[in-house]
């Protein structure tokens, strides 16, 4: 066990089993940390990063460095086939809960405001959306809708809301205590607060690239149990609770769990809930991405005879870089179509736009949910460059 940095989120307490040690190497000027570890709770069970980052690091980076802006590689709006998909099955799942359609709804962290809309056309008529960028904020309200700039901790809209929904958020709030008390003080007693997150329970059944839930922007790692432990230690009662997959791309599901809980009046004594179950899923997880990172890491060593560009600077590149051969190639470029990544620099080496690609250096295409879609555009782009691909992960065996 070791003195935790930051006390258990749901419990409080002070002391963690260390299942893991992630470490990263990031854009030089990122503000998060480069490391932390990866912990159990023995005293209710709770996976978390014991990070040392503040909270007001966080909103920074959200506020400064949303993706989710960007429609080409963000979720949350909607635009894509399968994200509009995914929405509009939760707005209709929140319907088939909700009697009323003419209270205001609150969605934090909205994004481009995927789910507002699909709200509106369930007739929910009073809808507002905050999230930490302006550029998203503003195209909420390109949509008709009150959309602000703000975040969770001082909301720019005031309250009461007859329904406020998170949908993949509090994976990535530090303090959640002060997160549960914001929460609380929007809604009124008897109202609704809905919350989804990654399911770490199936981390390791949907693998999807090693380590990828151990990122820099995920540092709550909920199960349904852990996240109803949280809402009722925080004086909410749970309505209904389950768990779900969904594509976030094509053949790339996503273990999600929910609940939906309304507001309790006054305050309850915290319990401490030990759930076991969530921490064996975890282990299981880790030892599965050590096992893929250990092929990444054979599929790149051929490679390093030469000068390459990557092309992928996500969360995949900051494990790549600081756990495999890959810290020691000659990299002269890093390729990225995120334009609010283009221009930093890792490693002193500056992120370019795919078009703007050496010729005749090989590309190593630094991801295992997107190799083929890249690949694609780099043929589109006309870059006739050698590529390098690293696969999708191994098939998980049946279970014995």
């Amino acid at each position: 066990m070791k003195p935790l940095l930051r006390p258990c989120p749901i419990c409080r307490g002070a002391l963690g089993e260390v299942l893991h040690t992630q470490r990263f190497e990031l854009a030089d000027d990122d503000p998060l940390p480069r490391g932390y570890d990866v912990v159990a709770c023995p005293a209710c069970g709770f996976v978390f990063a014991d990070t040392p980052a503040p909270q007001a690091t966080y909103d920074a980076y959200y506020a400064g460095r949303s993706k989710y802006e960007d429609r080409t590689v963000g979720t949350g709006g909607g635009d894509d086939p399968l994200d509009r998909r995914r929405l509009a099955e939760l707005a209709g799942f929140l319907a088939a809960q909700v009697p009323w359609r003419d209270r205001t709804v609150l969605d934090l962290g909205c994004a481009n405001g995927g789910l507002l809309r699909a709200l509106h056309d369930r007739g929910f008529t009073r809808l507002c959306g905050v999230d930490p960028s302006p550029a998203c904020a503003a195209a909420v309200r390109s949509l008709g809708f009150a959309g602000h700039a703000g975040g969770l901790f001082a909301p720019p809209c005031a309250g009461p809301f007859a329904l406020v929904s998170l949908v993949h958020v509090l994976e990535h709030v530090r303090d959640l205590d002060a997160a549960t008390a914001a929460l609380r003080a929007l809604l009124d007693d008897g109202d609704l607060l809905y919350v989804e997150t990654p399911d770490a329970a199936g981390y390791a059944e949907h693998l999807r690239a090693p380590f990828q839930d151990f990122n820099t922007e995920h540092i709550n790692h909920f199960t349904r149990d852990s996240l109803e432990n949280l809402l009722v230690n925080a004086g909410f009662a749970t309505v209904t609770r389950g768990a779900k997959v969904f594509d976030i791309s094509a053949d790339v599901p996503v273990p999600a769990a929910f609940v939906l809980a309304r507001k309790l009046p006054g305050t309850v004594e915290p319990e401490r809930r030990f759930t076991p179950a969530a921490v064996e899923p975890v282990r299981d997880y880790i030892e599965r991405s050590a096992a893929e990172l250990r092929r990444l890491d054979a599929l790149i060593a051929p490679h390093l005879d030469g000068p390459i560009q990557v092309w992928g600077t996500g969360q995949l590149l900051f494990k790549l870089l600081h756990d495999t051969c890959l810290g020691r190639a000659q990299v002269v470029a890093w390729l990225d179509n995120n334009p609010k990544l283009q221009g930093a620099a890792i490693r002193g080496v500056a992120v370019r736009r795919p078009a703007d690609a050496a010729p005749g250096v090989p590309i190593l295409i630094a991801s295992t949910l997107s190799g083929p879609a890249i690949a694609a555009a780099a043929r589109a782009l006309g870059l006739r460059n050698p590529l390098i691909s690293l696969g999708a992960p191994t098939p998980r065996s049946p279970r014995p």
